[in-house]
């Protein structure tokens, strides 16, 4: 016994009761020891967060215009007509199920149309789709805005709101009379792109079509291989295509432009002819006919200078008849097919009641029936031609593009138009020794 103990123990009964707490004791420490986090608490798995698509929206023209036509019982229905380009700006890829259009006008008027879609957008890309709502107000209306809104689903099937977008709206009044078509005597407009390589036969030979055809010449681009410099102009164009440089409003190609000397020696040729130094694109009217000049070889898509400066150009013509001409194709059964960045200046021009373009490029002769920018057919499209067959080497047929209805890639010749007063007759005439030829008639969309 100890002395100062509260209690009276034994050795005997301390023993057994300081072991088992040491024994507690030890195998706590071994569980801690095997499991080291086991009284750690742990975070829960959070999911993984839904990335969706970010599609905006922009519209063409800018701003839209609401066309009155024929109302029953005093109303007036109008069409509004735009061109909506989608881009996705998020990086995920995105399927566009519906588009939904409103228009507001200041008074209170409103009236919604859907459209049933189906655009599939990659990651950051761009689509357009072309929209026509029509509607009919009780009374007229002088302007508004246009709402757009739309749903879809991304790649991985989650559903997502393409983000609002609105563009203002003018309306033409109702009474204004569309101005009446300039009457003018028939003119000749011939050409072709593609043109003078020194020593081919084709280069005189075409040339020498032109000197037997009265009016202005055209080029399509391309005007002197295998680049546009002033010795080349000098060596290869001017003894052939040449004699007719007083009357030729060209149009420049990749060999005048980016793979040349950017225009400049093509400018010092052809001097006020080619339009303001350093554009390469201009207008100019010939009979009843407004002509458009263009150079595919700069930027002409949404916000460039071109796309502008064509706008406001058309917006200025009063002419019933429209034709246009630049070296890139957005149509082509060639070997270099078509070139999509001149979409933006087709469908300006199909809004705008454009009737004929003229194009370079594939070495061949192509006619298409007349088309919408997205190659649907149409009978108020624009009836498209490719005459690069102005001298230099001709071209295999490398594809069948929808709409096409003549192809001949075996003759030179040059393209000849009759502009009329309301319509135009067309020919392709070959070079002397070939039995080829494609003639026809259109009318104007106007």
């Amino acid at each position: 016994m100890m002395p100062g103990w509260p209690h009276r123990y034994k050795v005997s009964d301390i023993v057994p009761r300081v072991g088992a707490v040491l024994v507690l004791a030890l195998a706590a420490g071994a569980c801690d020891s095997a499991s080291p986090t086991s009284l750690v608490p742990t975070s829960p798995t959070l999911p993984t967060p839904v990335r969706l698509p970010v599609v905006q929206a922009s519209f063409s023209p800018v701003p839209l215009e609401a066309k009155p036509q024929a109302g029953g019982a005093g109303a007036v229905t109008y069409e509004i007509s735009a061109t909506v380009t989608l881009r996705e700006t998020a990086g995920v890829s995105a399927h566009l199920d519906s588009i939904d259009v409103t228009f507001l006008s200041p008074t209170g008027f409103s009236s919604s149309q859907r459209f049933d879609v189906s655009v599939d957008l990659a990651e950051l890309s761009t689509a357009t789709v072309p929209l026509i709502q029509v509607f009919e107000a009780a009374t007229p209306i002088d302007s508004g805005v246009w709402r757009l809104a739309g749903a879809g689903r991304s790649g991985d099937g989650e559903a997502f709101s393409l983000a609002s977008a609105e563009v203002p709206v003018v309306v033409r009044p109702v009474s204004a009379p569309a101005p009446p078509p300039v009457v003018a005597p028939d003119v000749t407009i011939a050409g072709a792109g593609d043109i003078a390589v020194c020593g081919s036969p084709g280069t005189e030979a075409t040339a020498r079509l032109l000197d037997r055809m009265p009016g202005t010449v055209f080029t399509l681009g391309d005007n002197v291989y295998p680049v546009a410099t002033s010795q080349n102009f000098q060596r290869c164009y001017e003894p052939s295509w040449g004699r007719h440089k007083s009357r030729t409003r060209p149009a420049p190609g990749n060999h005048d432009w980016e793979e040349a000397d950017t225009g400049v020696s093509y400018f010092t040729y052809f001097g006020v002819n080619a339009g303001p130094p350093g554009l390469g694109y201009y207008s100019f009217d010939l009979g009843a006919w407004h002509i458009v000049s263009l150079n595919s070889s700069v930027p002409s898509g949404a916000g460039s200078a071109q796309l502008e400066w064509l706008r406001a150009d058309l917006a200025a013509n009063s002419s019933a008849c429209t034709l246009a001409y630049w070296h890139l194709p957005l149509f082509s059964s060639g070997p270099n097919g078509g070139s999509g960045h001149v979409r933006d200046i087709w469908r300006l021009l199909y809004e705008r009641g454009a009737d004929v373009v003229m194009n370079g490029h594939d070495h061949n002769y192509e006619r298409f029936a007349p088309q919408d920018p997205d190659g649907r057919a149409t009978a108020r499209g624009i009836r498209a031609f490719i005459a690069g067959t102005g001298g230099a080497p001709l071209y295999w047929r490398r594809s069948y593009t929808p709409n096409s209805e003549v192809y001949e890639n075996g003759t030179w010749g040059v393209l000849k138009l009759t502009l009329k007063s309301l319509g135009y007759d067309w020919e392709f005439v070959p070079a002397a020794g070939s039995g080829f030829r494609d003639a026809g008639s259109g009318t104007c969309v106007y």
